[in-house]
């Protein structure tokens, strides 16, 4: 089965606890973690004990949204411009420098992974800054780019347009981090229009279905009800990944 890890964990309490009964039923194998400072201690002591269970805990690099104690954050407009100021790209560096600290203040040892919130880690200023991060002997970083045509296809008919620029990102990102020689998995699933339940329920049955053995498999479950959303999220698209993970619909 495709290895399926939540996004976002540490957006919001409800979301963080969604989460964390979605890993202990056994329908995702991790996630990745926002780093600040409203995450509860007790979830945290959770998230500790699944990952000594054999849970992938990541980290979620984050320059977009803000949060408690990270609220220093950039428009995506900016980031994703062909050049930057080397002001901003030191902050950027900055800030995943300090985000990694925060990692391992939080679960004693380095990320068993690196990923970013609305895939900025692989933008093209910012993926050689991800690329020179702390990494351990088995630590890896995500790239949101599927193997196979037939899975591109698959995935830009479930997330539209939008995965087009994310495809070509990865892809240029894949080989800043290749030359620094970082592991990555070697496939990838999950897009989708999550700003409508309709096509989260219509399309995420059928990524999970569609996956390979060696599939990463991003979701992005939570609870609507939560205070704490994400621009161009449905709270309802967040409820809609929680059920069709909860009742297994995708065996």
């Amino acid at each position: 089965m495709a290895l399926r890890i939540a996004d976002d964990f540490g957006l919001g309490r409800k979301h963080d606890r969604v989460i964390l009964s979605l890993i202990e039923a056994g329908r995702l194998d991790g996630t990745s973690v926002m780093v600040n400072h409203a995450i509860d201690a007790g979830d945290i002591a959770r998230l500790r004990s699944l990952r000594a269970a054999g849970a992938e805990v990541g980290l979620h690099l984050n320059l977009t949204q803000a949060l408690p104690g990270h609220e220093q954050v950039w428009p995506l407009s900016m980031l994703l411009r062909p050049v930057l100021n080397s002001r901003l790209l030191e902050a950027v560096g900055v800030s995943f420098d300090r985000q990694t600290h925060e990692f391992v203040t939080l679960f004693g040892s380095l990320p068993d992974y690196y990923d970013g919130h609305q895939h900025c880690h692989c933008f093209p200023r910012v993926a050689p800054l991800a690329a020179r991060l702390q990494f351990g002997p088995k630590t890896w970083i995500r790239v949101p780019l599927p193997a196979t045509w037939s899975g591109r296809w698959r995935n830009l008919r479930a997330g539209g347009v939008k995965g087009v620029l994310i495809m070509a990102l990865a892809a240029q990102a894949r080989s800043a981090f290749r030359r620094a020689e970082r592991e990555m998995n070697t496939d990838f699933s999950g897009f989708l229009r999550l700003d409508d339940p309709a096509n989260v329920r219509q399309w995420l049955p059928q990524l999970l279905s569609k996956a390979s053995p060696d599939c990463l498999m991003m979701v992005h479950p939570g609870d609507a009800s939560d205070e704490m959303q994400c621009e161009g999220h449905a709270p309802q698209s967040r409820d809609c990944e929680t059920n069709i993970l909860f009742q297994g619909a995708v065996n």
